[in-house]
C-alpha cells in the first residue's frame, strides 16, 4: 500500500462519489433529533458538520470554476466568512441539511468531472494557503467527505477508510506535520509497506501499527489502539490535524 502523489485528480473522482453516496446514506437516515445532537468535534452538533462538508463542497466548486474561466473567485474571503456560513446553516432541520449536502457534493462531482485536462495545474487562492494548483480541490473533498463523515459519529470509522485513502491521506499528513514546529519528534511506520515517515526531525520513537490506526491517531479520529512503539512508552502528544 503505497502512495506517490502522481495520481490524476480525475482518477479520484470514481472514490470520491463512492464516499459520498455513503455520507449521503448516512445523512438520510438522521432526524431533527439527531443533527441537532453533539458530533465526535468539540462544540460542533451534527448540523455543523453537515453544513461545514456542504459549504465546503461548494468552496471548491469556485476554484475550479476559477480555473476554467480565470475568475478572480477566492475559496472563501476569509475564515470569517467560512465560520459565518457554517453557524447560519446548522440551524436546519434534518431533510433540508440533507438536501443542501445532496446539492452542494453533487455541483462539486459535476463541475469537477466536466473540468479540462488541461487546466488542473491552474493555480487557485486557497483559504490559508495562498495561490497552489486546482488539482489539489478533488483530494481534498475526499477528505472532508471521508473525515467529517466519521465525525457524526454514526458508525463511520476509520476502519471504514478506503484503503487508497488511508495511504494517500497518512503520506500527506506525514509531509503535513514535517512542515510544522509543533510535531513531536518521532518515526511512524504503517504495516503494510514499512516505509519509515520521520516527522519532527526523526528524533523520537518509532511509532508502529496499521495505516488505519496511525491515520486514525494522527488525524485525531481514534485514540491510537493498536500502535507500538520502540522504545516504548507513550504514544506522543501530536498537534490539532488541520483538515
Amino acid at each position: 500500500m503505497t502512495y506517490d502523489g502522481s495520481v490524476a485528480p480525475a482518477a479520484l473522482l470514481p472514490l470520491l462519489r463512492t464516499s459520498v453516496e455513503r455520507l449521503h446514506a448516512s445523512a438520510a437516515a438522521l432526524t431533527d433529533d439527531d443533527v441537532g445532537a453533539p458530533s465526535l468535534l468539540p462544540g460542533w452538533t451534527r448540523a455543523h458538520v453537515l453544513t461545514h462538508i456542504a459549504r465546503s463542497a461548494d468552496s471548491r466548486t469556485r476554484l475550479l470554476t476559477a480555473a476554467r474561466t480565470g475568475a478572480d473567485l477566492a475559496q472563501y474571503d476569509d475564515e470569517a466568512q467560512r465560520e459565518r456560513e457554517i453557524e447560519e446553516g446548522a440551524g436546519r432541520p434534518a431533510a433540508e441539511l440533507a438536501a443542501d449536502l445532496r446539492g452542494a457534493l453533487g455541483g462539486f462531482l459535476t463541475t469537477a468531472a466536466e473540468h479540462p485536462d488541461t487546466e488542473w495545474e491552474v493555480p487557485v487562492r486557497r483559504l490559508g494557503g495562498g495561490m497552489r494548483p486546482v488539482r489539489g480541490a478533488v483530494g481534498s473533498m475526499l477528505r472532508e467527505v471521508e473525515v467529517h463523515h466519521t465525525d457524526l459519529g454514526r458508525g463511520h470509522r476509520p476502519a471504514d477508510w478506503p484503503p487508497f485513502f488511508i495511504a494517500r491521506e497518512l503520506a500527506t499528513t506525514a509531509a503535513g506535520l514535517r512542515e510544522r514546529d509543533d510535531a513531536p519528534g518521532m518515526v511512524l511506520i504503517a504495516d503494510e509497506d514499512r516505509v519509515l515517515r520521520p516527522v519532527g526531525g526523526g528524533r523520537g520513537p518509532r511509532v508502529s501499527g496499521p495505516a488505519t490506526a496511525l491515520l486514525g491517531w494522527l488525524t485525531g479520529r481514534a485514540d491510537g489502539h493498536g500502535l507500538t512503539l520502540d522504545p516504548p512508552g507513550p504514544l506522543p502528544d501530536v498537534p490539532a490535524w488541520r483538515s
